[in-house]
């Protein structure tokens, strides 16, 4: 339950987060945790497969964390206007329990980790008013702290 929000990040999608990484590192004074180059795979709301190139890191600074990501096909990832918050990034203890909640008060799922039964690991929604916020499973939270201090991700 989203009760007492534990926002740990927010996420702003980039043109190229290496000069992103750059430019706000020096202007915001922020270093980041390693750079993560990945395919990441996603069932959407309407069940669809999708598989994207993405480029992502967190500030170490925080909490919150700021999250830069970068997509090359732009499809579940796609920038805004330059800096725009792209989501809110919250631990929760049951990701398909939350997302079901979430869902049937109106937070459309958008995408998610897992299989078309239910979203597991990590969940988009995009809320009635327009703000996405992405659920992320609690049991990650020393996953994401190793990575931060410098450890693989």
């Amino acid at each position: 339950m989203l009760g007492s929000l534990d926002i740990y990040h927010f996420g702003i999608v980039v043109e190229d987060i290496e000069v992103a990484m750059e430019d706000l590192g020096e202007r915001l004074e922020l270093t980041w945790a390693p750079l993560q180059r990945r395919r990441q795979t996603v069932i959407t709301g309407d069940g669809q497969e999708v598989s994207e190139q993405i480029a992502f890191t967190y500030s170490v600074q925080g909490t919150p964390h700021l999250e830069l990501i970068d997509s090359e096909e732009r499809r579940l990832w796609s920038p805004g206007p330059a800096g725009q918050l792209h989501h809110l990034g919250v631990f929760v203890d049951d990701i398909p329990a939350e997302s079901a909640r979430l869902s049937s008060q109106g937070a459309r799922l958008e995408f998610g980790g897992g299989d078309r039964r239910a979203p597991a690991g990590f969940a988009y929604h995009l809320l009635p008013g327009g703000l996405r916020l992405e659920i992320v499973e609690e049991s990650r939270r020393a996953q994401f702290a190793a990575w931060m201090a410098g450890g693989a991700f």
